[in-house]
This record gives structure tokens, C-alpha cells and sequence, in this order.
């Protein structure tokens, strides 16, 4: 028994503790509320807090100021939905990515 669990203590970061936890998926609404950091990072905000989703692949041509259509027309977003990056006045889409997981930032953050 004393085993098992100093090999679950093992198992466990140190700094599990102050690093935050990862939601797979997040409520939204109808309209996607984000802001781009770069071509690996985006800002979600969901249930009046942001969150921040690193992109697996990146995203080539994420820009601000580019419209994010997402293929799944849900009110819940998750982590590896699809979205396309496309200019605002025309039919033209830059690329194809993919969400990653969300992390909450933290009160008092701006983003």
C-alpha cells in the first residue's frame, strides 16, 4: 500500500498545484469573442472570463483584424475544432487550424 502511493506522489508535477488547469471545452454562445496574440496563441472569452488556447499546429496568417469562422456551428468550442482564417471583405480563406486547450487567465489579467 505505502507503494502505491509513493508512486502516485511520483506521478504527480510539483508545481501541479500553482500551474492552471486545461479545459477541453468551453461555452461560447453563438458568437466567437476572441483576440489573436500571434500565429500560436489566441484569446477566448467564454462565461465573462478570457481564456487562452495554444494552437497545436499554429496558424499561419492569423492576423487581427481577420474573421475566424468556425466549421462547427455550437455553442460549445473544444479543443481541436476547426476554424478557417478569412478576410473580412472577401471570399478568401488564408488558412485551415485547429484549437487547442484552454487555459483561464488569471483575475486581474488584461488581455
Amino acid at each position: 500500500m505505502l507503494i502505491m502511493f509513493l508512486a502516485l506522489a511520483a506521478a504527480v508535477p510539483a508545481d501541479s498545484a500553482a500551474s492552471p488547469a486545461l479545459a477541453t471545452c468551453l461555452i461560447v454562445g453563438r458568437q466567437l469573442d476572441h483576440k489573436v496574440v500571434d500565429e500560436t496563441t489566441l484569446l477566448v472569452r467564454a462565461g465573462g472570463r478570457w481564456h487562452r488556447s495554444a494552437l497545436p499546429d499554429g496558424c499561419p496568417g492569423l492576423k487581427a483584424g481577420r474573421m475566424l469562422v468556425r466549421r462547427e456551428a455550437s455553442p460549445r468550442l473544444c479543443a481541436n475544432d476547426l476554424f478557417e482564417v478569412r478576410d473580412n471583405f472577401t471570399p478568401e480563406v488564408f488558412s485551415l487550424c485547429r484549437f487547442g486547450p484552454f487555459s483561464m487567465l488569471l483575475k486581474g489579467t488584461r488581455p
